[in-house]
């Protein structure tokens, strides 16, 4: 669960952070296209002056060839002034695509090719009447000189207004660069702090898992201490305790048989006693050995392992004990697990035999096996990723004495019994064994008494 926060935490930030950046990206472009278009505002005022300043120039040099040839009559100063007039359409075309955002300067343009064109008209006048031998009309000439001021006047006003949006769109240009530099400095600014923070959470999470790493490494080191401890047990519980315990069984016997006539009937009450009690000393002595043995780690080698296979070895193993008890078992086809065989068959033979043991004395024993496959989230108190895992659940119900629900977990410690040995012999190891079985194989086993004390499930879950 730590992870996971620690992991929903990261994402979060990462999602925050992005998000943020992305914000950042587009005010820093939004920026820019601001800066753009500002620079393409002054440049198409600078554009408008210069295309003015063309039309004056032209005008000059078209009024300029009128009066060459006026006072010369040479008919090459008509050269610059039919070359004006035809660059002169081209000129205020351009003119009036570049005004056409500007109303007021459209009205200028209109002007000015009214202005040139009553002008023209003047010149084209003078030069005809020159050619015909006619002297210079001095009024025509003073309307031209009119038109002329007219035109000066009108692209000065065009050129004034144009230094004014000059000077305004220059302010604009340069407070949108200003933002653009300052969006693209906060831009870098918070992606290097977004890096910091990103390299400091994985430095956090990378010494976490550090630490827990070699705590686990710690815990797997006391795990192997505590193995060799239980082997060494198992060792000396084989050996050291077991070579007494025969020896007590076998003067029992000897007792028994040699000096039978000299007992008393209490002597052999007695010595009766004590052969019962070393059987059931032996008898613990192993489950503890087989208890232990399970908890070995270099034994825990996973192979493919059929459940039919493992129920007839058991039905062959108890099957005295079933014809003795008149026991019905019916069992679905078992699934094959990734599991240790030897264990599994002790699992199988502790779950049936207790079946068996713990019977009703007037009704004949019924053992149903059934198996199916369920999600994790049907088991309590399982993790999140474990609640994902698919699992074959066997089950295992019987028709016995039940138990109280209450003792639905004590049943599974060790040495906890819940009748009497007097009752029901047994030495309280099987059902913990049963539950180190399941464990060992990464699954889980869970006691269910049925209503009414008829019977009881044990549920074991094995990964699939």
């Amino acid at each position: 669960m730590i992870l996971r926060n620690a992991l929903l935490g990261i994402f979060l930030a990462m999602g925050v952070s992005l998000a943020m950046l992305v914000f950042l990206s587009w005010l820093a472009y939004d920026r820019s296209v601001e800066s753009n278009n500002r620079t393409q505002s002054v440049n198409h005022t600078y554009r408008v002056r210069l295309k003015n300043k063309d039309i004056l120039a032209t005008v000059n040099t078209i009024e300029t060839g009128e009066r060459g040839y006026l006072l010369t009559k040479d008919e090459k100063y008509l050269q610059p002034y039919g070359e004006g007039r035809s660059s002169m359409k081209g000129i205020l075309r351009s003119m009036e695509l570049l005004v056409r955002d500007n109303p007021r300067q459209q009205k200028r343009v209109d002007s000015i090719k009214k202005e040139i064109s009553r002008r023209i008209t003047l010149i084209e006048f003078n030069i005809e009447r020159t050619r015909n031998g006619y002297g210079i009309d001095t009024v025509k000439l003073s309307d031209g000189k009119n038109h002329m001021e007219n035109i000066r006047s009108l692209c000065k006003e065009l050129d004034n207004e144009e230094r004014e949006l000059l000077t305004y769109r220059s302010i604009l240009q340069k407070e949108a660069d200003e933002n653009t530099n300052f969006f693209l400095l906060l831009l870098s600014a918070v992606s290097l702090a977004f890096l910091l923070v990103f390299f400091r959470l994985l430095y956090i999470e990378l010494r976490r898992r550090i630490t827990f790493q070699k705590t686990l490494e710690e815990k797997l080191t006391d795990l192997e201490r505590a193995n060799a401890e239980l082997e060494q047990f198992a060792y000396v519980a084989s050996h050291d305790l077991q070579e007494p315990l025969r020896k007590i069984r076998a003067f029992g016997e000897r007792l028994k048989i040699k000096q039978s006539e000299l007992l008393t009937d209490d002597g052999k009450t007695n010595v009766l006693k004590i052969n019962q009690s070393a059987i059931r000393m032996q008898q613990l002595i192993d489950d503890l050995l087989m208890f232990s043995r399970t908890a070995n780690l270099r034994e825990r080698i996973f192979e493919e392992v059929n459940l039919n296979s493992v129920f007839r070895d058991v039905k062959d193993e108890l099957n005295d004990l079933i014809e003795q008890k008149k026991v019905t078992i019916i069992s679905e086809v078992l699934p094959t697990v990734q599991g240790i065989e030897f264990q599994l068959f002790q699992l199988f033979n502790n779950l049936i035999s207790n079946a068996i043991k713990y019977s009703k004395a007037d009704t004949p024993p019924i053992i149903e096996i059934d198996c199916q496959k369920v999600n994790g989230s049907e088991l309590p108190n399982l993790g999140d990723i474990q609640k994902d895992n698919i699992y074959h659940r066997i089950s295992f119900m019987d028709n016995g004495i039940g138990f109280d629900p209450i003792y639905s977990e004590k049943i599974f410690i060790i040495f906890q019994r819940l009748h009497n040995r007097t009752e029901y012999e047994g030495t309280g190891i099987g059902l913990a064994l049963c539950r180190r079985i399941v464990t060992n194989h990464n699954g889980f086993i869970v006691a269910e008494a049925k209503p009414n004390q008829e019977g009881s499930i044990f549920h074991v879950y094995l990964p699939t």
